[in-house]
C-alpha cells in the first residue's frame, strides 16, 4: 500500500491564469471540415512519427482558424445574489456620492444618504431571496457531490485550476511533470516485487512460467480487422473529454468529412 503520508499536499498554488478553452458551441464546423483536410500524402510518410506530427497540425490549425477559445483569466468570484437591481442602485450610490463629494451641501447630503439605504435594502432582500433559493434546490435526491459542488460555488472555492504541491521527504514538487513523477515513481515501489512476501513471489513465479496457449477454432471479434464502421461507432459514442498532450478532441474527429476519416483510418 502506498504511503500518502510521503507524498503530503500543501496548500495549492493558485495560478494568475487558466488554460485557454476551445469553444465548441461557437465552432464553425463546416469551415473546420474544409480546413482540416488529411491527404493521403500527409499518412504516407516513411517516419510514422513524422506522420503523426502532420495530422496533428493539420487539425490545430484548422481548429485555431475556426473555433474560438476562452480566456486564460481567471474569472472573478460571481456574487449569486448580485443582479440587476442591486448594480443599478450601487450605480445610483456612487453618483450622488461623486455630487455630494464635490458639493457638501445638505440637499446632496441627504440624497446620498437616501441612495445608500435604497441600495443596502435592495442588496440585503436581494440576498435574502437568493439564499432562499439556494435552500430550497438542496432536496432528498441531490447527491452529496452535487451539494459538495454547490456549497464550494457559494463559498467561492474553485479548486479545478489550483495546481497541488506534493511533499516528498525534503523535497518539494510543484511542476505537474514533477508531481507525475514522483507518484509514478510510488506506485512502482509498492508494486515492485521486492514489497511482495516471499510466499507470494513464488507463486507468482510459477504463474509465470506457465505457457500462454491462444488456439481457437473460429475467428474472434478482437482478432478481426479493425473497421471504418467501428472506428465511427467509437467516436460517436465518445463523451467530450479533455484532449491529450497533443490537444486533439473528440469533437474534432468527429467533425472531420469522409475523405480525410478515411485517410486517419490508415493509422489503425
Amino acid at each position: 500500500m502506498v504511503n500518502f503520508m510521503a507524498l503530503a499536499p500543501k496548500n495549492p498554488i493558485q495560478p494568475t491564469n487558466q488554460p485557454p478553452r476551445y469553444l465548441f458551441q461557437r465552432a464553425d464546423w463546416g469551415n473546420f471540415m474544409q480546413l482540416a483536410d488529411i491527404t493521403e500524402s500527409m499518412v504516407s510518410t516513411a517516419d510514422i512519427r513524422e506522420a503523426v506530427q502532420n495530422v496533428i497540425d493539420c487539425l490545430i490549425n484548422a481548429a485555431n482558424n475556426t473555433i474560438p477559445k476562452s480566456s486564460p483569466r481567471l474569472r472573478k468570484f460571481r456574487r449569486p445574489w448580485r443582479n440587476e437591481a442591486c448594480r443599478d442602485s450601487r450605480r445610483e450610490e456612487k453618483k450622488l456620492w461623486n455630487i455630494f463629494r464635490r458639493y457638501p451641501t445638505t440637499e446632496h447630503h441627504v440624497a446620498f444618504k437616501r441612495a445608500k439605504a435604497l441600495a443596502r435594502r435592495i442588496r440585503r432582500r436581494s440576498q435574502r431571496e437568493s439564499w432562499i433559493n439556494f435552500i430550497s434546490s438542496i432536496t432528498s435526491s441531490t447527491s452529496s457531490k452535487q451539494l459538495w459542488k454547490k456549497v464550494k460555488a457559494a463559498n467561492g472555492i474553485y479548486c479545478e485550476s489550483s495546481f497541488p504541491v506534493l511533499n516528498e521527504g525534503n523535497m518539494t514538487h510543484s511542476a505537474p511533470i514533477d508531481i507525475a513523477n514522483t507518484l509514478g515513481h510510488a506506485f512502482a515501489q509498492v508494486s515492485a516485487t521486492d514489497s511482495y512476501s516471499p510466499e507470494f513471489v513464488a507463486i507468482k513465479d510459477r504463474a509465470e512460467r506457465t505457457p500462454l496457449r491462444f488456439t481457437a477454432r473460429s475467428t474472434l471479434p478482437y482478432n478481426s480487422e479493425f473497421r471504418m464502421f467501428e472506428l465511427e461507432t467509437a467516436l460517436s459514442r465518445a463523451h467530450d473529454t479533455s484532449p491529450g498532450p497533443d490537444g486533439i478532441t473528440y469533437n474534432m474527429l468527429r467533425h472531420l468529412n469522409t475523405t480525410s476519416l478515411s485517410h486517419l483510418f490508415i493509422f489503425i
